[in-house]
C-alpha cells in the first residue's frame, strides 16, 4: 500500500503539473503512484481530475467512478464524477450525483458551485441562484463563484444585477476573463458596442482559451453593425435615386440634392470608420476569414463611400442614376444573402 505522505507527495506533483496544464506529465504521475496502490481512492479521484482537465471524459468518469467504488462517500470523487458526466452528455445523471457531493460536503463551497453549475444548465436558474448563493455565503472570495451568480442572473434577465456580479468577481480577481468576457455580453444585449468589443478583446488576451468564443461573439456583434451599414447603402442608393428625377432629364442634381447626398456619404464614412477604431485590424483579418458574408458587408460599405462621392461631383443624371441602381441592388443582394447564409 502507498503510504499517507507518499499519496499527499504524488497529489501535490501532479497538482503543480496540471497546474501547468502538462496534463500528460501528471497522468503519468498518478499512473506510477497507482502501481503500488491501485485502490486508493485519492490517487483515483485525482486521476480523474487531470483527466477531466484533459477533455479525456470517458476515462475521468471510470477512475473517479473506481473511486467511488473504494470510497463511496469521497465528496472530491463525487463532484469529479459529476463532472465528468456532464461532459459526457449525461445531464441528469451528472445533476444527481452533484446533489449527492452537496449532501455529503454541505461545507464546500465547490461542491455548491458544481450543482449550482448543473441546474442552471438544466434550466433551473432560480434554483441555481439559491445555490451559488450557499457557496458565496461559504466561501465570498470566490470569484468563479461570483462569475457563475452573473450568469445565472443573466439566464433571468437581471443584465444590470448579473454586470454588476461580474465587476464584484474582477474586484477580487482582476484577470478574470470570463467576467471580462461577460460584461461583454451583457454590453452587447444593450447595444453597448464600443464597450462589448472591448471586452470581448480583453478576454482573449487574459485567457487564450477563450479567444474562439470571443471571436464567435466580435463576429455576431460585427454581424449586427455591419447590417447597419448595409441599411445605410440602402437609404443613399434610394437617396440617390429619389434625388435623380427630381430634376429635369438632361439637367443635373441640384446643389441641395448634392449636399443630402454628401452628407449621407459622409455618414457612411464616419461610421466605417467608427468601426475601423473599435476593432483592431488584427481582428476584422481573422473575422471577415472565418464569416465570408461579413466579408460581403464590408466590401459593399467600402465601395458605397467613392460611389456617393461619384454621385455627388459627377455632371447629368446618367451617372447618379446608375450609381443609386447599383448601391440599391447590392444592398439588397447582400441582405438576402445575409439572411440566408448567416451574418
Amino acid at each position: 500500500m502507498t503510504a499517507a505522505g507518499d499519496t499527499d507527495g504524488a497529489v501535490a506533483l501532479a497538482t503543480a503539473y496540471a497546474d501547468a496544464r502538462n496534463h500528460a506529465r501528471a497522468e503519468q504521475v498518478l499512473r506510477d503512484a497507482l502501481v503500488t496502490s491501485p485502490d486508493n481512492a485519492v490517487l483515483l479521484a485525482n486521476l480523474a481530475r487531470v483527466q477531466v482537465l484533459a477533455k479525456q471524459y470517458d476515462a475521468a468518469a471510470r477512475n473517479a467512478h473506481a473511486a467511488l467504488v473504494v470510497s463511496p462517500e469521497y465528496g472530491f470523487a463525487i463532484r469529479i464524477y459529476a463532472i465528468a458526466l456532464d461532459a459526457m452528455g449525461w445531464v441528469d445523471q451528472a445533476l444527481y450525483m452533484a446533489w449527492r457531493g452537496v449532501a455529503q460536503q454541505p461545507h464546500d463551497r465547490v461542491a455548491h458551485f458544481v450543482y449550482a453549475e448543473l441546474l442552471l444548465k438544466v434550466g433551473r436558474p432560480q434554483d441555481a441562484l439559491v445555490v451559488v448563493g450557499e457557496a458565496l455565503r461559504l466561501d465570498p472570495t470566490s470569484a468563479d463563484s461570483h462569475v457563475l451568480r452573473g450568469q445565472i442572473l443573466a439566464r433571468l434577465g437581471m443584465s444590470e444585477e448579473s454586470t454588476a456580479a461580474y465587476e464584484e468577481a474582477l474586484q477580487l480577481d482582476p484577470t478574470n476573463a470570463s467576467a471580462v468576457h461577460n460584461i461583454g455580453v451583457n454590453r452587447l444585449a444593450r447595444s453597448k458596442w464600443s464597450a462589448a468589443m472591448s471586452g470581448f478583446l480583453g478576454a482573449a488576451r487574459l485567457d487564450p482559451e477563450l479567444g474562439d468564443l470571443a471571436r464567435r461573439n466580435i463576429g455576431i456583434a460585427l454581424a449586427r453593425l455591419l447590417r447597419f451599414a448595409t441599411v445605410g447603402v440602402l437609404a443613399l442608393g434610394w437617396l440617390i435615386l429619389v434625388s435623380t428625377p427630381a430634376v429635369g432629364q438632361g439637367a443635373t442634381l441640384t446643389v441641395g440634392h448634392r449636399i443630402s447626398i454628401g452628407v449621407g456619404t459622409l455618414a457612411l464614412a464616419v461610421y466605417a470608420g467608427w468601426l475601423s477604431r473599435v476593432v483592431p485590424m488584427r481582428t476584422w483579418r481573422s473575422t471577415l476569414r472565418a464569416q465570408h458574408t461579413l466579408a460581403l458587408r464590408v466590401g459593399l460599405l467600402a465601395c458605397a463611400i467613392p460611389l456617393g462621392l461619384v454621385a455627388v461631383f459627377g455632371d447629368g443624371l446618367t451617372v447618379p442614376g446608375i450609381v443609386g441602381t447599383a448601391l440599391v441592388l447590392a444592398a439588397v443582394v447582400v441582405a438576402v444573402i445575409g439572411r440566408f447564409a448567416g451574418g
